[in-house]
């Protein structure tokens, strides 16, 4: 709906009209065209990448900590410094990461949007200046979606103790990658417009007022539409995803404890390990 509506083919309600005919009239078809499952590869790489690095993370800082405490070396004053250190680098590399996967998926959908719905004097090939304003609105998508949630759900609680920390959570992971569509957005149009309107016959002036006027007018329907889009894929999404992923890891963690047959001394060393581990787990949904 955004491609066509940039590229003045469809209105932005006449573009989910027809989308929406079509999935009705023959699902089966819908699911199976190009459009929809390019649009799903990106979801779906997007939260196994994000899932994945954020699984390999946790494991890493259970393996150290455990390996720490059986050497007992380290200072106790020292052990602050190190966590805080470990989860800003955790943090960067599942930034990291899950943006690179979620950027080469979102332009290999978005030239291929743009040539099956962009207009006949578009640009022969996706300009760079496109491709950069695109990976700027993916990298802010993963950062709202995977990362700025916890920390604004951390931050809200600290401010407001009374709400607990899961309420809040649910509350972020779905309002911050909603409010992100407001920036996000213009900067996808934007890319879109370079796309479709080169304006090499133009000052740089002229084009950067006709690109300000184009901004304007489409600014309504694109947030409309990538709200549309982000609220299902990831607020509820990212809710329902958080929910299932702790819930199985939690899952798996107590069912590690039931398996635990080693010697009287370790097997109480590793239990009690794992059940301060679960518990601060508890502890840390539930505020």
């Amino acid at each position: 709906a955004i491609v066509q509506t940039a590229a003045g083919t469809h209105s932005l309600y006449a573009s989910i009209a027809e989308s929406s005919l079509n999935m009705v009239r023959n699902p089966v078809a819908f699911v199976r065209n190009p459009a929809f499952l390019l649009m799903w590869s990106v979801y779906a790489a997007t939260y196994s990448t994000a899932n994945s690095l954020k699984t390999i993370m946790e494991h890493k800082d259970f393996v150290s900590s455990k390996q720490k405490e059986d050497q007992k070396w380290f200072a106790i004053s020292n052990e602050e410094k190190d966590k805080a250190s470990t989860k800003q680098t955790n943090t960067l590399s599942i930034l990291a990461g899950t943006t690179v996967v979620n950027s080469v998926a979102s332009l290999i959908k978005d030239r291929a949007y743009a040539k099956m719905f962009g207009t006949t004097g578009a640009a022969p090939s996706v300009p760079f200046i496109t491709m950069g304003l695109w990976a700027t609105r993916d990298c802010m998508v993963v950062y709202s979606s995977f990362i700025l949630p916890e920390r604004t759900s951390e931050w809200i609680h600290e401010m407001y103790p009374s709400i607990a920390l899961q309420d809040a959570k649910r509350a972020a992971q779905f309002t911050v990658p909603i409010l992100t569509q407001f920036v996000a957005g213009p900067i996808q149009l934007l890319g879109l417009d370079f796309y479709n309107r080169p304006l090499t016959n133009l000052s740089l002036y002229e084009a950067a007022t006709d690109r300000a006027r184009f901004l304007a007018r489409g600014f309504v329907s694109v947030v409309t539409a990538r709200i549309a889009r982000i609220a299902p894929g990831y607020g509820v999404g990212g809710v329902l995803n958080t929910q299932w992923r702790d819930g199985y890891r939690d899952y798996l963690i107590e069912k590690e404890m039931k398996g635990i047959m080693v010697d009287e001394t370790k097997g109480q060393r590793e239990t009690y390990r794992l059940v301060q581990h679960v518990a601060e787990r508890h502890q840390h949904n539930d505020g």
